[in-house]
């Protein structure tokens, strides 16, 4: 895998887009931040089977027996330690970014949980990390979000970013087609250490993008559109700078979380940055009752109403 593939095509400078072109609603940042960086290893491998004998995810969820029944005191969906939920519901879900380098992970980390942008490249030195909690109602639910540097060198931190990961987004340069061909390996090897999150294939830089011939996207918005089938993952376009689609990427991944009705409308024309989350076929073994199967324990399903608050939730997933 390049560290710095070649552009695909060469168009010129595009003209700024205006702020109003399909922006997000704004979120009220909470971030933490970590760093963490590792020695080298073992090179990204090419699609087909996973590594052999991958460590199994870490239990998602804790309770204890109350009296008359059971009561959920703790919700630790996917990664960052458990929550103490005292008067408070709290959920915890890992989000996990993985893709080639220079294609705007960070940033489109830093812009949903600080709300900023920065158009210098700063590389990410093995894994960066950060948090955000939003507050619904009554529950406080934190994104944990891991992001892996896209060079060779970092591949081997790979199970820290996949391991128990709710959501894995799947990232690519609309500008780089290598960088949507190199999904393929990608997403073999991080299947290989969870086969059971939701799948997001996600496309950078879309302000880029729609000033390319039409021809050029429509080319690439057709090998996306293959690629998002063969992993049954959502499909989203998106530009950091223009804040398009980057508060909607989790929203979406919250509703497919927790298998909630999201209203958040698609779309699918050529020359508009496409978000198709519809109709996804998550997997066989992935979802029973509407529940994922290996994020909870067996029972938990009768507590997720009560957690999440769902009908509140769900207007507040309506409302974006």
């Amino acid at each position: 895998m390049a560290t710095t593939p070649p552009p695909l095509f060469s168009p010129s400078p595009p003209p700024p887009l205006p702020d109003s072109l399909y922006p997000d609603d704004p979120e009220e940042p909470s971030p933490v931040r970590h760093h963490h960086s590792g020695p080298a290893p073992a090179a990204v491998g090419n699609f087909g089977s996973p590594p052999p004998n991958p460590p199994p995810p870490p239990q998602s969820l804790a309770y204890q027996q109350n009296g008359a029944g059971t009561t959920p005191t703790q919700a630790h969906y996917g990664g960052g330690g458990a929550v103490d939920m005292g008067k408070r519901n709290s959920v915890v879900i890992k989000v996990g970014m993985v893709g080639d380098a220079q294609i705007g992970k960070t940033s489109l980390m830093v812009k949903y949980v600080e709300g900023s942008f920065d158009e210098d490249y700063i590389q990410t030195l093995g894994v960066n990390f950060m948090e955000k909690t939003i507050s619904i109602r009554n529950t406080e639910i934190t994104f944990s979000i891991w992001d892996l540097g896209g060079q060779r060198e970092f591949v081997n931190m790979l199970p820290l970013v996949c391991n128990d990961a709710v959501a894995i987004l799947f990232m690519f340069d609309l500008t780089r087609k290598s960088t949507l061909n190199s999904i393929k390996e990608w997403y073999r090897q991080a299947r290989g250490f969870n086969k059971t999150a939701i799948p997001f294939l996600v496309g950078t830089k879309y302000d880029h993008f729609v000033n390319f011939p039409r021809e050029d996207q429509e080319e690439i918005s057709k090998q996306a559109r293959k690629f998002a089938r063969a992993m049954k993952a959502s499909l989203i376009f998106s530009s950091t700078s223009h804040s398009i689609n980057v508060q909607k990427i989790f929203k979406i991944v919250l509703s497919k979380a927790f298998d909630l009705k999201c209203t958040i409308p698609e779309i699918e024309h050529v020359g508009e940055p496409l978000l198709l989350y519809q109709d996804v076929c998550i997997g066989l073994g992935s979802t029973v009752g509407g529940v994922g199967l290996y994020f909870f324990t067996p029972g938990f399903s009768s507590f997720l109403p009560f957690i999440l608050h769902r009908f509140h939730l769900l207007q507040e997933l309506e409302s974006g």
